[in-house]
C-alpha cells in the first residue's frame, strides 16, 4: 500500500509539473489536476488527446509552405493594399469601428471587403432551399465544408443527388467534413458513391491517421459553401434534416445563416483552400481562376462591408474572442447575443458585466432545450454573477436554439460558427462574418426581438430557488467547463 501511495504521489507531482509548463488559464489548470486526481493514469491519456496545448508549440509562420503563402498574397494584394483607404471611405464608421477593422486584420489577416450583398436566413428551410438552387445553377465549381454532414436523412440524400448531377455536367465538386462531427452520421457507402462520381470528399485532418491523433481535440467547426467563386454561405447550420424541421428530438430548430455575394466570397474561398491544402496536401485550388471577384470588382464600391476573422489550430491569436470582446466594449446602447451555449472566457464575463453596469442594455438568448446536458448545466453557474450586474438572460423555449450572433448598437453585427464558449474561442476551427451595416444589423435585431417572445427570462430569484443539489451539480460541471 505504501508503494502504491508513493507511485501515486510521484505521478501526481509529475503530471502537475507537466501541465504547469503550459502556463494556461488557472481554471483550466485546476480542471485538469482535478481529472488527474480522480482518474489516475487515464486522466493523463485524456490530457494528451484533449488537453495538451499542441497549438502553443506550433510554428504559425511556417504553417503554410512559402510558395502557397506567396500565392495568396499575390491574389489578395489589391485588397490588402487598400485596407486603410477602404475603412476611411465607409460612411459613418466611427474610430472604434475602424479600430476593430485594424484589430481583425492584425490578429487574423482578415481583409476588409466592401463590395458585398448579404441575405440573412433565420431557418433551415429557407437557407437550404437557396443553397440547393445555387448548387443546381453552378457552372464551374462547388466547394462545401461542414462540421456535420448527415448522410442518413432526406437532406443528405437530396444534396448527394444534386452534387452527383453537377459532377456529371463537368462541375468540380469538393467537400470537407469534420472527422469527429461526422463519425456516426456520414456513412462510408455515401462517401464511396460520391467518389465514384469524381467528387472529391475528405475528412479534415483525419484524426485517426498516423501522427495526427494529437489534433483530435481541434475540431473544424466551420460551415462554408462557395459556388463558382461568386456566391458564399456561412453561419450555424450543418447538413442535417433537423436544421430544417427539428428532426425527431426537437419541435423546431432556430438558427442563423447568411448568403454573401461579392468580394467576401473570395475570403471564404481562401479559407476553404487553406483547409483543403491542410487536409489533402494539394494546392490545386490556390490559383486565380478560383477568385474571380478579386480581379474584376471596383475596390472602392461600398455596399456591405464585411470581415471574416478565423481561428483554429493554425492561428496565432484567438481572433473571434477578440472580436466579441471588442464588440462588447465598443457598445454604447445595446448588445444582443445569441448562442446555444454559455461558457465564456473570464474576459468576456468581465466585459459583459462592465457594459451592463455602465448602462448598456445587454441581453443574451441561449437554448432552453439542451442537446448536451454538461454545457447546459455549466452555463447556469455563470448566470448569477452576470445577472447581478444587470445582464439579462433568456432561455429559448420554442425548440432548439443554435444561432451564433452578436449585435452592437444597431450598427454592427457578427454572424458565424463560433459559440460563446471556450471551445469555440480556443480549440475549434471557426469563422465569423463581422458586418458593418445598419441594414443587416436591423435584420438581426428584428429577429432577436421575435426570439425574445419565444423565450423565458431568467431572474435572480430563479437562481436562488435552485436546490443545493442542482447548484452543486452546476458548480462541479463548471470545474471541467474549459474542457467541454
Amino acid at each position: 500500500m505504501a508503494i502504491l501511495i508513493l507511485i501515486f504521489q510521484i505521478y501526481l507531482i509529475g503530471t502537475v509539473i507537466f501541465i504547469l509548463f503550459d502556463n494556461r488559464d488557472p481554471s483550466e489548470t485546476f480542471a485538469w489536476i482535478f481529472i488527474f486526481v480522480i482518474m489516475p493514469g487515464a486522466g493523463f491519456v485524456l490530457y494528451l488527446f484533449f488537453g495538451r496545448n499542441w497549438k502553443k508549440a506550433y510554428d504559425h509562420k511556417r504553417r503554410l509552405p512559402q510558395f502557397i503563402a506567396k500565392q495568396l498574397v499575390s491574389i489578395f494584394e489589391p485588397l490588402r493594399y487598400e485596407q486603410d483607404q477602404k475603412a476611411e471611405h465607409i460612411k459613418g464608421l466611427s474610430h472604434v469601428e475602424k479600430d476593430l477593422v485594424t484589430l481583425l486584420y492584425n490578429n487574423s489577416h482578415s481583409l476588409l471587403t466592401t463590395d458585398n450583398q448579404v441575405k440573412v436566413y433565420h431557418n433551415g428551410k429557407d437557407k437550404f432551399d437557396a443553397l440547393k438552387q445555387d448548387l443546381r445553377a453552378a457552372k464551374k465549381f462547388i466547394h462545401l465544408q461542414y462540421f456535420i454532414w448527415n448522410s442518413n436523412d432526406s437532406l443528405g440524400q437530396e444534396l448527394k443527388e444534386i452534387l452527383i448531377a453537377k459532377s456529371r455536367e463537368g462541375v468540380n465538386v469538393r467537400i470537407l467534413y469534420d472527422f469527429s462531427g461526422c463519425f456516426f452520421v456520414l456513412k462510408r457507402k455515401y462517401i464511396k458513391e460520391l467518389r465514384k462520381e469524381n467528387i472529391k470528399i475528405f475528412p479534415f485532418f483525419n484524426y485517426l491517421a498516423p501522427f495526427k491523433t494529437h489534433t483530435f481535440n481541434y475540431r473544424n467547426h466551420r460551415k462554408i459553401a462557395v459556388i463558382d467563386g461568386e456566391i458564399g454561405y456561412t453561419g450555424g447550420m450543418n447538413v442535417a434534416q433537423e436544421y430544417i424541421d427539428g428532426g425527431k428530438k426537437y419541435d423546431s430548430w432556430r438558427d442563423t445563416h447568411i448568403k454573401i455575394t461579392g468580394e467576401a466570397v473570395s475570403i471564404l474561398q481562401a479559407v476553404f483552400a487553406i483547409d483543403w491544402y491542410n487536409t489533402t496536401g494539394k494546392d490545386e485550388i490556390l490559383s486565380e481562376k478560383y477568385f474571380p471577384l478579386i480581379l474584376s470588382k471596383d475596390l472602392f464600391e461600398i455596399k456591405t462591408p464585411i470581415q471574416l476573422p478565423t481561428s483554429g489550430f493554425d492561428t496565432e491569436w484567438p481572433s473571434i474572442l477578440h472580436s466579441y470582446f471588442s464588440l462588447i466594449t465598443m457598445a454604447r446602447k445595446n448588445i444582443y447575443i445569441c448562442s446555444p451555449y454559455f461558457i465564456p472566457e473570464p474576459s468576456i464575463v468581465m466585459a459583459l458585466k462592465i457594459a451592463a453596469l455602465r448602462g448598456v442594455e445587454v441581453a443574451i438568448i441561449i437554448t432552453g432545450v439542451a442537446d448536451q446536458p454538461l454545457p447546459y448545466w455549466a452555463a447556469f453557474s455563470y448566470f448569477e454573477d452576470v445577472l447581478k450586474a444587470g445582464v439579462k438572460i433568456y432561455l429559448y423555449r420554442a425548440g432548439f436554439f443554435h444561432a451564433k450572433i452578436f449585435s452592437c448598437d444597431g450598427k454592427n453585427c457578427s454572424v458565424g460558427t463560433a459559440n460563446l464558449d471556450i471551445r469555440s474561442f480556443r480549440l475549434n476551427y471557426e469563422i465569423n462574418a463581422v458586418i458593418y451595416s445598419d441594414e443587416i444589423t436591423k435584420v438581426i435585431d428584428d429577429q432577436f426581438k421575435i426570439d425574445l417572445k419565444n423565450s423565458k427570462e431568467l431572474l435572480l430569484s430563479d437562481m436562488n430557488n435552485l436546490s443545493v443539489a442542482v447548484k452543486l451539480r452546476n458548480s462541479l460541471t463548471r470545474l471541467i467547463s474549459p474542457l467541454l
